[in-house]
């Protein structure tokens, strides 16, 4: 059979290709885009393959078009082809500057409505001014206090030091309020250098703790 000549959809064969494709004859076929592709004989008569991958690159004619749409911070800027699973893809961008990638779907159901820098942003600044303005009580940052100890901490415990003293070892305690450091003591065992800053928040941080549950309390 030479299908030489033979258009089919937007593909035109020009001739035998030299060489089989999946051990069958294929052919040298001129797309309507003007690129050249190879096809089998049975990619062609059965419809399998219909130009050289530019349709799939088309939009089709019934396709949603989402160009000049604001959708939450973002605005549809042009369409960007298709994903894997063949939904169409939209360039967007966001109103802080940024670009984005995104599917129609994600657009059409809100679940992408930024570009997810400047709402991570945005929860910070929140949670920074939440920080400041309810967390705080005569300038200390109430949380703040009981944050957890560093990963890198040699005692494993906050505000207690491993200290190394003419080669002997001793572990010192401070506790910090309102930006200052205060000095505990320094002690030879490790469990008395924790009693010892257990006791310092007890007296230094858990007033500033009570004023702030009690000031939540009447918020309520």
């Amino acid at each position: 059979m030479d299908l030489t000549g033979c258009i089919f959809y937007d593909l035109k064969v020009k001739g035998r290709h030299n060489k089989k494709l999946y051990n069958e004859t294929a052919w040298v076929c001129e797309c309507v885009c003007g690129n050249i592709t190879h096809a089998t004989t049975s990619q062609l008569l059965y419809g399998k393959k219909k130009s050289c991958g530019c349709r799939r690159k088309k939009t089709p004619s019934n396709a949603l078009d989402l160009t000049g749409k604001k959708i939450g911070k973002l605005t549809v800027i042009k369409r960007n082809g298709t994903n894997k699973n063949g939904n169409a893809l939209w360039f967007c961008q966001c109103e802080c500057g940024s670009t984005i990638e995104t599917s129609a779907t994600k657009l059409r159901r809100g679940e992408t409505i930024s570009c997810g820098k400047c709402t991570k942003n945005d929860q910070i600044k929140h949670a920074r001014e939440d920080l400041m303005t309810n967390k705080t009580i005569d300038g200390v940052q109430v949380p703040l206090l009981t944050k957890k100890v560093r990963s890198d901490s040699i005692s494993g415990y906050k505000g207690v030091h491993r200290r190394l003293r003419n080669g002997k070892e001793k572990f010192e305690v401070t506790i910090t309020i309102k930006g200052k450091r205060k000095y505990i003591g320094t002690y030879r065992k490790l469990d008395d250098a924790i009693k010892a800053r257990k006791a310092a928040e007890k007296e230094y941080f858990e007033p500033y703790i009570k004023a702030l549950k009690e000031r939540e309390r009447k918020q309520e």
